[in-house]
């Protein structure tokens, strides 16, 4: 199976990304084959609000690496969000990202992408990772993609207080949830 995975951090050693990181050792572990897009490193522009997805029923008009993104999306039977919480939020740039999936469904709202890819989030914050405050925030940008028909099959949180040696449990959690893709 093809899976896309979108890192979100702007630091390539940050939690969120070694979880992810490790997420995808065990779905590669599995067999399957990832493609990663770091958003950060992605020429992307926010959502004009222009219409002429809806209007035409195509993809987004903007030409950017977008593009790229949705063909592979298409394509994989699993997509891997990540992101560390800035500010009580995903960062800025995974909320554009997200922006652009407006076109990802028709003028009656029906999804145009595959019913059933299978998606996990992974987040890190510096509160604890029970922390209730962000929880909403989380289920808020994974709602976009679960409207999108997308089944939530994992959600990871690393708190300040999470131990994220390579031997943790959180670590294990992760490859345990890749390799079960």
């Amino acid at each position: 199976m093809k899976i896309t995975a979108v890192l979100g951090s702007p630091r390539d050693a940050s939690i969120s990304t070694r979880i992810a990181m490790r997420a995808i050792k065990g779905a590669r572990d599995a067999g399957h084959k990832v493609k990663i897009y770091n958003v950060n490193e992605m020429d992307i522009l926010g959502c004009h609000g222009c219409g002429c997805c809806r209007k035409y029923d195509t993809d987004c008009v903007i030409e950017d690496d977008m593009e790229e993104y949705f063909k592979d999306l298409r394509e994989s039977g699993a997509l891997i969000l990540t992101s560390p919480n800035y500010y009580s939020q995903v960062t800025g740039p995974m909320i554009t990202f997200m922006n652009r999936h407006y076109c990802l469904s028709d003028k009656e709202r029906k999804p145009r992408v595959p019913s059933g890819i299978k998606l996990i989030g992974i987040f890190a914050q510096g509160a604890p990772a029970d922390y209730e405050k962000y929880q909403a925030n989380y289920d808020w940008y994974l709602g976009t993609y679960i409207g999108k028909d997308m089944d939530l099959v994992g959600k990871l949180i690393a708190g300040g207080d999470t131990d994220t040696d390579d031997d943790s449990a959180i670590m294990k959690q992760a490859y345990e949830l890749g390799m079960s893709l």
